[in-house]
């Protein structure tokens, strides 16, 4: 399992991308390889279907991503700006 606790400021450069892998679903879920790896197909399934064709290499929409972990950026953006002080 991925320990590592990221800032809100950290988080936010990591949700700043347009497609995430499941490194970033690491980072962004603290979660290890093997689950990032589900929930990267997981979210892919439900997006694309079986349909395989659609993918794209592995990567799946941060949009998804952040719905999925329940992320709200606007709170990140908020906790960032204390963090910096």
């Amino acid at each position: 399992m991925n320990s590592e606790k990221l800032s809100a400021e950290q988080l936010l450069q990591v949700v700043s991308s347009q497609w995430a892998s499941a490194t970033d679903i690491m980072k962004i879920g603290s979660v290890g390889r093997n689950k990032a790896y589900a929930i990267r197909s997981e979210i892919a399934i439900s997006l694309y279907g079986d349909d395989s064709k659609v993918r794209n290499r592995g990567l799946v929409p941060m949009v998804e991503v952040l719905k999925y972990f329940n992320i709200d950026i606007n709170y990140l953006k908020e906790v960032s700006v204390y963090e910096k002080q």
